[in-house]
């Protein structure tokens, strides 16, 4: 219902250096319109955009896109759904923002902000992407919510109790293991002194993955990663 998933948006002062440590980290440049009245940068790995944004409201968002933004504030309506944000009309650009069971704002694009690099790397020097994993008081409700937007919600166990939403590279986990967003890896392709060394700040594991090895960093734009089984 919501669309296609476009970005993670990221707000962050310097757009500029942002992007270029995550190049540094393997992620790939994606050309940006002029849609932003903003400084604005995009990198991308398989599987996943980050939208780096001079400017925001909101420190961290995850961005749709889909045809047909009014019509979708209409399904919602009738779902029942709180809009909290929308601007329509055809004489502006659509968009409009729910907010999930989590708190995390949910925004829905009517056209890219981007077009896709020619290249998109299937590993970057954090390993492979598996998911955006937010955090959930309740997990039930989060997939209730998910399910109410007509999207399938596979409870996991391993390696954290949560739920994956099918067709979306979404997940939540429990917010008693971490209260913030989390953006997962599988498999870093480099040691973790070189992800230290590319400036990258390595903070405190996840207590309850005691029994797994991970490492846990702060990428730029303050979103935190889980690279699990680093080598």
């Amino acid at each position: 219902m919501l669309g296609r998933f476009l970005e993670l948006s990221l707000v962050t002062p310097d757009t500029g250096g942002a992007w270029q440590q995550y190049q540094k980290l393997g992620f790939e440049s994606a050309p940006t319109g002029d849609i932003r009245p903003y400084a604005y940068g995009v990198v991308a790995c398989a599987g996943l955009a980050v939208g780096l944004h001079a400017v925001g409201d909101e420190p961290l968002s995850v961005t749709f896109v889909r045809p047909e933004v009014a019509a979708l504030h209409r399904e919602l309506a009738a779902k029942q759904m709180q809009v909290e944000q929308a601007r329509l009309g055809s004489d502006v650009f659509n968009e409009l923002t729910v907010r999930e069971a989590g708190g995390v704002a949910l925004r829905v694009l009517e056209a890219r902000s981007f077009s896709p690099p020619l290249r998109t790397p299937q590993y970057t020097a954090l390993g492979r992407f598996v998911s955006l994993s937010l955090p959930s008081r309740d997990i039930e409700a989060s997939g209730e919510f998910w399910r109410t937007l007509g999207y399938e919600c596979v409870p996991m166990e391993d390696p954290w109790e949560g739920c994956a939403i099918s067709g979306l590279p979404l997940a939540h986990h429990a917010r008693r293991m971490l209260a913030e967003p989390m953006l997962v890896f599988h498999g870093a392709a480099d040691a973790v002194d070189a992800l230290l060394d590319m400036g990258l700040i390595r903070e405190r594991p996840v207590a309850s993955l005691h029994a797994l090895r991970h490492v846990r960093l702060r990428l730029p734009g303050d979103v935190t990663a889980l690279v699990l089984d680093p080598l």
